[in-house]
């Protein structure tokens, strides 16, 4: 999409396969049952992550794992061949027994991917400078992406998110 284009794109609440853009709010299943199968090239998203936030109702690990197994399966029906999924979650803390647990979401839910026989693409850091401080560990700055795609012949245009090099011309460590 060209920058000029984007003061014409238009944004929908209600899904149709001729919207440029939807956003929804509700539940995802709901949505994804109107979605053709094998339709979307890109699906990006940022779960609930388990941790008590107004939007989310509390769940042991077992059922939000199943919860999110459901989601995921959903999605994986919804991408095109070339398709690919971003994944990003955080970590899940869970404070139910007398020592805190600390569940990272990306390594908990990989194997639904691999199940989905999806391969995974990259495991991107997303590092920032807010956030719940803690005292008895360092706080948790940072949530994972995880990147997976349908097959080995997916879309990736790098030069559209290429940062240049920080010594452009260097070919080597010295």
């Amino acid at each position: 999409m060209k920058k000029t284009d984007l003061n014409k794109t238009k944004i929908y609440k209600r899904f149709s396969v001729e919207n440029d853009i939807t956003i929804y709010k509700g539940d995802c299943r709901n949505l994804l049952k109107q979605i053709p199968d094998e339709s979307i090239q890109l699906i990006i998203t940022s779960p609930p992550y388990n941790i008590g936030k107004e939007y989310e109702k509390p769940m042991s690990v077992d059922e939000y794992y199943e919860f999110q197994k459901e989601i995921i399966d959903l999605c994986v029906i919804k991408l095109k061949p070339t398709g690919s999924i971003c994944w990003e979650v955080g970590n899940y803390i869970d404070k139910s027994s007398k020592k805190t647990k600390i569940i990272p979401l990306d390594i908990l839910l990989h194997p639904i991917f691999v199940k989905n026989n999806l391969h995974m693409r990259n495991r991107i850091i997303w590092h920032f400078g807010h956030g719940l401080h803690t005292q008895n560990r360092f706080s948790g700055r940072y949530e994972t992406i995880n990147w997976y795609s349908k097959t080995d012949d997916y879309i990736f245009n790098l030069d559209n998110v290429r940062v240049p090099q920080k010594y452009p011309g260097k070919k080597h460590f010295k």
